[in-house]
């Protein structure tokens, strides 16, 4: 079926090109390029960036580097992470395009949640999910179908905002990355690494506030209790906000106590809790006519009376690790995490002529109700032992995974009543009639048993062998549906690194994940399957104060859930995505730090259709997709962030461009490119630390992916927010 051409809502780039090249010179200006970095980056330590700190003074003295590098002395270029196999490794080292974004980025940017640090990895598309949790793109699949979120190793429940409070790095796995984590992550796995307790005593307090009366206070205090052997670490986090948007207010607040004690040389024990709560307004967007927004205010909310959006989040966490000797190592970890959800949302399903109103357009509406409450119960037990096989190095991780997962929600839809588009007066009053056929609930039991290994293996001292693989058996049961289903499924990783000189690497990948089979399917059901290929290359730069990376990959996804030409659900669904990304990273000059990230991404259905319901008779129609863009994959995405160092003020620059996305698969209706700039200002003091944050200075309108495929979210114009910290 031939695409018709898509209705674009306006495109959104503001002249301000100049602009950004006066203060990318300003940031450059009178640097002498010979200069060498004062920061080389650092060979990777086995100990966890937050252990590596143990000892170093955290209080500032003079300048904003000692302010905010106290804790880590590098640039922002990071050199290590920890997702690709559970264990420390150089980027140098990793066959596979890893991005890490560390927590000096993370506060100079003034981030706050997790699609704040993910704009500064490439191919990340980062977008909300109706206002009220964090939803990205990756490579062209969406975080709810094809990611997985982690909190230090241990999975996520759906879905939330994950504040960057208490957030010392954010690392993303991207393609297939079942060979460590089970099902789900089929394009990508983002591992949170939350900051633990160190022997050094300090405590931080910060407050900020700015526009759309947002307030905020934050807390960091770490304390040793008995010496360097039992340490205690607790980060908190209030904000507030009404947003720009008509009575859209959120409130967050979280505590997080983490407590590490060390009986002896070889064992540590760290102890994590953190409770939160989120209660957002869910923003149900602006409804498109004939794909287009209408002239109405960009503030105005077509929402109901009902909407609201309550989570309880709970993490509990136990860490325990022995070391044998210098070769062996064992250690466990026992999680527990819980959501309770509730909430109710608007959903526009299109925009119509009313013919007792003498045509005028109104907005058809419907309720959603979901309660939600999910958990997940697990154990990893993993050693870890390097030894040499001939002239073979071995470094080998191996585990046990054991998890019940437990899931019961039910969903409902309720009628409301329509709203004029021009003139909204709203008439919608309790009781709300819900449809009996809309209906929907599931209780469900997953249980996991899954065995798994890494073995990264030194060849020579060029070349570097990485193999993984995990075995997960699955027993799945919906009481709801009289399910029983069980499920193995294998999940490979094979990857090769090669050192054509010092400083420049080439490397390979491939591998492979599922994920469990959608309920809606008729008949026998398969997991759906991901591969991908990879291929890229790293290069030091800077005396090693920074890096380049490249990478071309091919990604595809098979036995996607879809209708068929007789409505019934079927697993003939087919994606693929192919690009190229390319990230710079790392200490320009001195005092010169520069983050610049993009991404090529060609992502398409290739085999995909759509049931569309009509009102009418017949009650539904069967729309072929195949060939369409995937929906909020634009073809380019670049990020840019720019800082320079002048004494006590460190001055940054950031640029994003998105190229035109797609709404839905239909293709139907485009979100126009744009171009943002965000600019901060950070002034240090003994003890002290203030900050200034303008967000897209330029007041550039542009949208970010509704509540459905008929309706798109303003985003926020022009912002400023004005924070102080004090360390003690």
């Amino acid at each position: 079926m031939p695409r018709s051409a898509p209705m674009k809502l306006r495109p959104m780039i503001s002249p301000w090109g100049s602009l950004l090249a006066s203060l990318t010179l300003l940031l450059t200006a009178n640097v002498p390029v010979s200069a060498q970095s004062a920061t080389p980056a650092t060979e990777a330590q086995e100990e966890s960036p937050s252990e590596a700190d143990a000892g170093r003074d955290p209080v500032p003295t003079a300048s904003l580097e000692e302010t905010l590098l106290v804790e880590e002395s590098i640039s922002s270029a990071p050199t290590s992470n920890t997702i690709a196999s559970k264990l420390p490794i150089d980027l140098d080292r990793t066959p596979a395009h890893v991005g890490v974004v560390n927590w000096i980025l993370l506060k100079e940017q003034g981030a706050t949640v997790l699609g704040d640090a993910l704009e500064n990895v490439s191919g990340i598309n980062v977008q909300t999910g109706a206002g009220v949790f964090d939803f990205f793109v990756v490579r062209g699949f969406d975080s709810i179908s094809s990611g997985l979120v982690l909190t230090d190793g241990a999975p996520e429940p759906e879905s939330s905002f994950y504040q960057m409070y208490n957030t010392e790095q954010v690392e993303v796995f991207k393609g297939p990355a079942g060979f460590l984590y089970g099902s789900n992550p089929l394009a990508a796995a983002v591992n949170l690494v939350r900051k633990q307790p160190t022997p050094t005593p300090f405590a931080a307090v910060g407050f900020s506030g700015g526009s759309f009366d947002t307030l905020e206070a934050t807390v960091d205090i770490n304390q040793p209790l008995a010496g360097e052997d039992l340490t205690f670490r607790i980060n908190g986090l209030y904000r507030e906000s009404d947003e720009y948007r008509d009575s859209l207010g959120s409130e967050v607040t979280a505590i997080n106590p983490a407590l590490t004690w060390r009986p002896s040389d070889e064992t540590s024990i760290n102890l994590n809790i953190e409770v939160a709560t989120s209660d957002f307004v869910p923003d149900a967007g602006l409804p498109l006519v004939n794909g287009l927004l209408p002239e109405v205010p960009r503030e105005r909310s077509y929402r109901s009376p009902f909407d609201f959006s309550e989570q309880d989040i709970g993490r509990f966490q136990i860490d325990v690790e022995h070391r044998f000797s210098d070769r062996f190592r064992l250690r466990n970890k026992s999680y527990l995490r819980e959501l309770d959800w509730r909430t109710n949302g608007t959903l526009m399903s299109g925009v119509f002529p009313n013919p007792f109103a003498g045509g005028r357009l109104t907005v058809a509406r419907t309720l959603t109700s979901l309660t939600d409450d999910q958990s997940f119960l697990g154990n990893q037990l993993e050693g870890v032992l390097s030894w040499t096989s001939g002239t073979i190095e071995h470094q080998l991780l191996f585990g046990l995974e054991t998890s019940r997962q437990r899931d019961t929600y039910t969903l409902d839809v309720a009628l409301l009543p329509s709203l004029d588009l021009l003139e909204p007066v709203e008439t919608a009053s309790e009781p709300l009639f819900y449809l009996p056929s809309q209906h929907q609930a599931g209780d469900s039991t997953t249980q996991v048993l899954a065995p798994y290994f890494v073995d990264q293996m030194s060849l020579s001292s060029r070349w570097q062998l990485f193999v993984g693989a995990r075995l997960d058996h699955i027993e799945f049961e919906d009481d709801s549906r009289s399910e029983r289903r069980e499920d193995d499924e294998v999940s490979p990783l094979i990857g090769a690194v090669f050192s054509v000189t010092p400083g420049l690497t080439l490397y390979t990948n491939f591998a492979s994940s599922f994920a469990p089979p959608s309920v809606r399917v008729t008949g026998e059901r398969k997991p759906e399957q991901s591969e991908q290929i990879e291929v890229g290359l790293r290069k030091s730069l800077w005396n090693g104060s920074g890096g380049l990376s490249l990478a071309v990959y091919d990604l595809t996804r098979d036995n996607i859930a879809i209708a068929d030409p007789n409505g019934f659900t079927q697993q003939t669904g087919d994606q693929r995505s192919r690009g190229l990304e390319f990230e710079l990273k790392g200490e320009l000059w001195q005092d010169v730090r520069a983050t610049f990230v993009y991404a090529y991404t060609d992502s398409e259905l290739t085999s995909f259709s759509e049931l569309v319901p009509t009102g009418s008779n017949p009650p539904f129609v069967v729309f072929d997709r195949s060939g369409n863009r995937s929906a909020l994959s634009p073809e380019h995405l670049a990020n840019l962030w720019l800082s320079r160092r002048f004494g006590r003020i460190d001055a940054s620059v950031g640029a994003r461009y998105v190229d035109d996305q797609f709404l839905a698969e239909d293709n139907l209706a485009a979100i126009g490119s744009h171009l943002t700039l965000d600019v901060a200002i950070l002034y240090s003091l003994p003890r002290w630390l203030l900050s200034l944050h303008l967000d897209n200075v330029t007041d550039t309108d542009y949208e970010t992916r509704g509540f459905g495929s008929a309706s798109a979210i303003p985003a926020r114009p022009f912002g400023a927010r004005f924070g102080v910290e004090v360390r003690f």
